[in-house]
């Protein structure tokens, strides 16, 4: 009895830090919040599609990119985003959504990056990952687009799911230990992981590192959007994934 009555308080202790923790994690998702050096602010909406299918749709704006209008490719809104692709031989392009300055951040406007730090938060689940041999290119991607002084667009991705053959590019390092899928002209993707089918992952990712590994940011340089991308050549291939809770985050001011 002694013995119990020992544990009691460190077993309270235990419960009270896991419920502070639990609701902490949650408010990460709706309200800005602070960790132990940096005081972050949310800086887009409906992150979490809390609204409407048709006003999801607005601040989640999506497009296609040289595909032609035979390809099968869709992006849906309810409790998730629903992206999905089909396409047929000799089909070669991208489907992306998420958040551009335009629609999707709160101010409206291009958020300059120098001397701060972007932060990205998101869940995914790809469900469908098919691709024919040889030679194929598939790739799923959080990608950022930063415009430049001189007007110039350089983007930055991370690649969260490749097929073998897309980490075979010569202008990569992947088959040699590296993290680099490619890199040429105004883009370069880095691996990030390999996440499994049919599994929900949570992300959160210092986007101003990789943005800064890749180009070094200068004075200037200006966040335009962050979105999630499908990108495809040549090839057939099938891909459906669902993305939650998407929310970009800067800190702009040191805690003190």
């Amino acid at each position: 009895m002694e013995k119990l009555k020992c544990y009691i308080p460190f077993i309270l202790i235990l419960l009270s830090s896991f419920y502070v923790n639990i609701n902490l994690v949650n408010s990460w998702f709706h309200f800005d919040y602070q960790d132990d050096l940096y005081k972050w602010e949310i800086v887009n909406f409906d992150g979490d599609l809390s609204l409407l299918p048709e006003e999801d749709a607005h601040y989640w704006n999506h497009h296609s990119f040289r595909f032609n209008e035979d390809v099968q490719w869709g992006v849906s809104f309810s409790e998730e985003v629903k992206i999905q692709l089909a396409t047929s031989w000799g089909d070669s392009g991208h489907i992306a959504t998420g958040m551009w300055w335009s629609r999707g951040f709160k101010r409206e406007r291009k958020i300059p990056i120098n001397n701060i730090q972007v932060r990205v938060e998101f869940d995914v689940i790809v469900n469908r990952f098919y691709y024919e041999e040889p030679d194929e290119w598939l790739r799923v991607a959080l990608a950022c687009a930063v415009q430049r002084s001189d007007n110039n667009v350089i983007y930055t991705e991370l690649d969260i799911l490749d097929s073998p053959n897309t980490q075979k590019h010569i202008t990569g390092n992947i088959m040699v230990g590296g993290d680099v899928i490619y890199q040429g002209g105004d883009v370069v993707e880095y691996k990030i992981d390999e996440i499994p089918l049919k599994t929900w992952r949570h992300y959160t990712l210092e986007i101003t590192k990789y943005i800064d590994n890749a180009w070094k940011i200068r004075e200037g340089d200006m966040l335009e959007s962050i979105y999630i991308v499908i990108e495809t050549d040549n090839n057939p291939v099938e891909v459906e994934l669902r993305i939650d809770n998407l929310w970009i985050s800067i800190s702009p001011v040191q805690v003190t």
